[in-house]
């Protein structure tokens, strides 16, 4: 069910917003991988997903999995639960083993929509997921507003990876810090 909802929903977004992908040649086409994308609208999965051309499997606040209709679409594409309330261990492991499978895993790192043009801090379980898998980060910039019949571009950047000073496990300090460095990328691109 889901490669048609995507394909339908990928024609829809490509006719009414006129999406343009660029710097899909940074996405690496196998292995682990974790996509970190700014969230400006409830657009931007349903715009970004149809872009990746390998099987892809988000993080999707647990709110969304309450709605009857929406459920079984978010189940089928492979989307799972975060509480966003606390630390979801739950949902940490499943990103891992995602990303142990040499899947691409999306996420959103604010774990929450920001206006354009506003800032946010990331929270910092992109760079922990990022840490315990050693799976490198793609920053993702989704720009345009969502203006029907006025192009979306999606800006894939170059991959970053966490460098540990520390030793073996990454400091709060050190997540932290390269949560904001994925932020910074992703703000500078298309910018």
């Amino acid at each position: 069910m889901f490669p048609l909802i995507n394909f339908l929903v990928g024609i829809f977004c490509k006719a009414v917003f006129f999406v343009k992908c660029i710097g899909l040649e940074n996405l690496p086409k196998e292995g682990a991988v974790i996509l970190a994308a700014n969230h400006t609208s409830l657009w931007d999965a349903p715009v970004l997903v149809p872009c990746i051309p390998r099987k892809l499997r988000a993080m999707a606040k647990k709110e969304l999995f309450e709605h009857k209709l929406l459920k079984p679409i978010l189940v089928s594409s492979g989307a799972f639960p975060v509480n966003r309330d606390g630390n979801d261990i739950g949902a940490i492991k499943t990103a891992l083993k995602t990303l142990k499978n040499g899947e691409a895993f999306l996420i959103f790192p604010t774990g929450t929509r920001v206006a354009s043009g506003e800032t946010a801090d990331a929270k910092s379980g992109v760079a922990l997921i990022s840490s315990r898998s050693g799976a490198p980060v793609i920053p993702v910039a989704i720009r345009g507003g969502y203006r029907p019949f006025h192009q979306v571009k999606i800006y894939f950047g170059e991959p970053l990876t966490l460098k540990v000073q520390s030793g073996e496990k990454a400091t709060g300090e050190e997540l932290k810090g390269f949560a904001d460095e994925i932020m910074e990328q992703i703000a500078s691109l298309g910018a």
